[in-house]
């Protein structure tokens, strides 16, 4: 008999446990556990949604602000873009909102998981760790392939620290001249890079899932302008602002921390294609990759991991 009474007890108090989670009660409200959430890019964190009062009907309905900066699926906030976005908890008639602010990621390992990449710019033993992905290389070998500073206008700078991929390799960096003006290009000869070339082919016949991947750092806040060449010339900038170039000002496609550490730009080449850029044919010896930084002596351009890659 004590045995019996102790497993009825158990059950009872089983039976209130279960009964305690829910209400009669109308709903009155929704509440977030978080007021304000920070995520860095690319990475996650889980709201939790509650009835009001607790156990009362009613389904949650996710939904953000801005869904280029971050998204939600069941409380699950994803970091897609630095920035600032609301994400609300929708039940019935009451909502719930938690502030959220995306961070910078300093993790740039997702860049190294694509499928196909056309480096310009990158270290060896990165472009070794590719492997096979490395569909054509791009990078200056000082026989078809050449980095040009255009009439003298930038002096070249020793790098120190580790690179972009955190390796003790050495990265493009230069420093503006004193003549007024700045430019320098990734050559590749039509000749001698046939292949090459045609491999590219692929990125704007099909642009949807590949992107120009670009390493920067710098503490100035200095816009730059990056030229790309196919069949034209394609022209954008890298700021706050556009880049005035004489009469002709080029559109600012994105910007970057001036912190002095390593950021990273990614730009689709949907994006790129639509403002005209094709490899469908080349010009003769084709700028690939080129930049300006404008006319100011003294400024700096510290570039690494330049390349466009196609993503899973």
């Amino acid at each position: 008999m004590k045995t019996k009474k102790i497993l009825f007890l158990s059950f009872a108090a089983v039976a209130m446990l279960f009964s305690s989670c829910k209400t009669d009660e109308p709903l009155s409200g929704v509440t977030l556990d978080q007021a304000t959430l920070s995520v860095a890019e690319r990475e996650t964190a889980t709201l939790v949604a509650t009835n009001q009062p607790k156990g009362a009907a009613g389904v949650v309905v996710w939904s953000t602000s801005n869904a280029a900066i971050a998204t939600v699926a069941g409380g699950v906030v994803t970091g897609v873009k630095k920035g600032t976005a609301n994400i609300v908890a929708t039940v019935g008639a009451f909502t719930a909102t938690c502030a959220v602010t995306v961070t910078e990621s300093t993790d740039f390992s997702p860049s190294l998981t694509g499928t196909e990449y056309y480096p310009i710019i990158l270290d060896g033993v990165t472009a070794k760790a590719l492997g096979t992905k490395i569909k054509a290389d791009l990078r200056p070998d000082e026989a078809n392939k050449f980095l040009y500073i255009w009439d003298q206008t930038y002096t070249s700078r020793i790098p120190s620290g580790p690179n972009f991929y955190g390796q003790v390799e050495s990265w493009v960096s230069l420093t503006v001249g004193t003549v007024g003006w700045s430019g320098a290009g990734f050559c590749v000869k039509t000749v001698g890079n046939e292949t090459a070339l045609a491999s590219l082919k692929a990125v704007t016949d099909n642009p949807e899932k590949y992107y120009l991947h670009i390493g920067i750092k710098s503490k100035e806040n200095t816009t730059h302008a990056i030229i790309m060449g196919g069949q034209t010339e394609i022209k954008f900038a890298i700021g706050s602002a556009g880049f005035v170039d004489g009469n002709a000002t080029y559109p600012a496609l994105a910007d970057f921390t001036r912190d002095g550490e390593w950021r990273e730009i990614e730009i689709p080449m949907t994006t790129i294609k639509n403002m005209g850029l094709t490899y469908s044919n080349f010009a003769t010896n084709p700028n690939i990759f080129a930049f300006l930084s404008g006319g100011v002596a003294g400024r700096t351009i510290d570039l690494d991991a330049v390349f466009i890659y196609k993503k899973q």
